[in-house]
């Protein structure tokens, strides 16, 4: 996006506002690093403005002494958002630096990308002023080369440009920003950045306007990273913006309440994204996108790494490390029909996505399916038919190395055991403590009962687990004689294990047993332990 050198329309009204309620830069000062700068006393929106030319003149002088060649006018915050005041100060002092006679640097547009100077700060609203801070930042180590302020008091105008950052709870009534109206028939076109130093745009939302929508059309095939900042608390769907088909979506995936989004697109393709606040957030935001090319070469969407695909569980792992925003495609070309298994293993939070890899439609994704933090789908597959796993860290800050497989499942029709039938507490049969016995699910529906009493009160362990693995997922509810719920687990045994360990007075007791894989591959163990 190319930041704009003219006054937007809402910068007119704010004018209008500066004029009838009188801004005055009282004491109006400049503290250079090394001098000190003028007063001015006079009161009008014009005295505001021949402060910034002034500043202008001084920050000049300045660029001209370290010969600069490139230099950008950054942000200038307020409490981490981009007040009016904050973009007001920005066109403004862009204008007179760009009206410098005989300037030999060059004045960029569209962010600090190539500056090797720029000129950012920040506004603070102190006791009876408004100052506002201006630096010039050397871009190759961050060094300041001289510091300015400009103090101006405190008036209701100013802190009505101010409160713009505020959201609805504060009772400000925020003015919509210059791209109103939006629609998904009409959205804002983003130019996309080629890495996270893009320029933010910088929106809001307010009553009768809750959301937000952006045109981007990438020019070429990559990952598109999407995300907003600020303090708002944000929601934002990803879609194509031909078909309207939701790509993705994310609460919380940036910093805080922001959201962010990664996702693989195409040259030339049209998306939009949506931004909208979560619940009933308004106020102001910044959004972003930009091109985050894959780390390696040889690992991306049209070359990804082609991973064996293995007979069972025992598979051997392909292991990989995750850098920040780092992502990884996996080929796989099952040999047969069946059931298709790819986990994550390490501790490293992983994310999974499974895609067709000819038409990138998405068929399933997971976060914590597999044991702890790591990733798991199980998916039907066709022979030959070519497929993609995606996995990437579950944040920005979740990297390190993690080991992948994929294996098929073996189909398994299991028989219904011999306590069956018992679906039902009235048709539960007895179970002895301390001596399990072994059941099967012979549908991925089937429900199993059990009784047991307790006749010396003290602390038990009542455990659900697969024969031959622990990637069986149990799920079990106790109850006492009058179909009281007392107690549940779903994996707190190892990996999808189920377990309980508690207290039990004499008495008697229910136990229900069910499996949540659609398709169970093994028999599974029943054990009631005192401790």
């Amino acid at each position: 996006m190319k930041k704009r050198l003219l006054l937007i329309p809402v910068f007119f009204f704010v004018l209008s506002a500066l004029f009838a309620m009188g801004v005055y830069a009282q004491g109006a000062q400049y503290a250079q690093a090394a001098q000190g700068g003028a007063q001015i006393t006079e009161g009008s929106v014009q005295q505001m403005d021949n402060t910034v030319r002034v500043l202008a003149g001084d920050i000049h002088r300045k660029l001209i002494a370290v010969r600069a060649e490139k230099i950008a006018v950054g942000q200038f915050t307020f409490r981490g958002t981009l007040p009016g005041l904050g973009t007001y100060w920005i066109n403004q002092l862009t204008n007179e630096i760009a009206n410098m006679p005989q300037r030999p640097y060059t004045l960029l547009s569209g962010g600090s990308a190539g500056a090797d100077w720029t000129v950012s700060g920040e506004i603070v609203d102190m006791t009876g002023i408004i100052r506002v801070y201006t630096r010039l930042v050397r871009s190759e180590d961050r060094a300041v080369e001289a510091a300015f302020h400009s103090d101006f008091e405190r008036s209701s105008a100013l802190v009505g440009m101010l409160s713009s950052g505020s959201d609805s709870r504060s009772g400000v009534s925020l003015i919509p920003d210059e791209w109103e109206p939006d629609s998904f028939d009409n959205p804002v076109t983003y130019e996309i950045g080629s890495d996270e130093n893009v320029p933010l745009m910088n929106r809001n939302l307010h009553d009768g306007d809750d959301e937000d929508f952006f045109l981007l059309v990438p020019d070429r095939d990559g990952r598109l990273v999407m995300e907003t900042t600020g303090s708002t608390d944000t929601y934002m769907e990803f879609y194509d913006a031909e078909t309207r088909a939701m790509l993705d979506e994310d609460d919380d995936g940036g910093s805080g309440t922001n959201a962010r989004i990664r996702y693989s697109v195409q040259a030339g393709k049209r998306y939009i994204a949506k931004v909208r606040g979560f619940g009933e957030a308004s106020g102001n935001y910044g959004f972003r996108a930009y091109s985050s090319p894959p780390r390696e070469v040889d690992n991306i969407w049209d070359n990804p790494l082609s991973c064996e695909i293995g007979s069972n569980d025992s598979a051997p792992l392909m292991y990989r490390t995750l850098e920040s925003d780092d992502e990884d495609f996996f080929l796989l070309i099952p040999e047969s029909d069946g059931r298709l298994v790819m986990e994550t293993t390490g501790d490293v939070d992983t994310y999974m996505e499974f895609y067709d890899a000819e038409t990138r439609k998405l068929l399933a994704e997971d976060d914590d399916g597999g044991s702890g933090t790591n990733a798991r789908i199980r998916n039907n597959v066709q022979a030959g038919k070519r497929y993609i796993a995606k996995v990437r860290g579950y944040g920005s800050s979740d990297t390190g190395r993690y080991g992948f497989r994929a294996y098929l499942q073996v189909q398994i029709r299991f028989a219904p055991d011999e306590y069956e039938p018992d679906d039902e507490p009235s048709q539960a049969g007895w179970i002895e403590i301390g001596k399990p016995q072994q059941h099967t699910f012979h549908t991925g529906d089937d429900v199993d009962w059990v009784k047991f009493q307790i006749t010396r009160p003290g602390q038990y362990v009542i455990r659900a687990r697969g024969i031959n693995s622990n990637r069986l997922d149990t799920y079990i509810e106790l109850y006492d004689a009058n179909m009281n719920s007392i107690d549940e687990d779903d994996d707190g045994g190892k990996d999808l294990d189920s377990l309980l360990s508690l207290r039990l007075e004499s008495g008697l007791y229910y136990l229900k047993v069910e499996c949540l894989d659609d398709e169970p591959d093994q028999p599974y163990i029943i054990s009631i332990e005192a401790e």
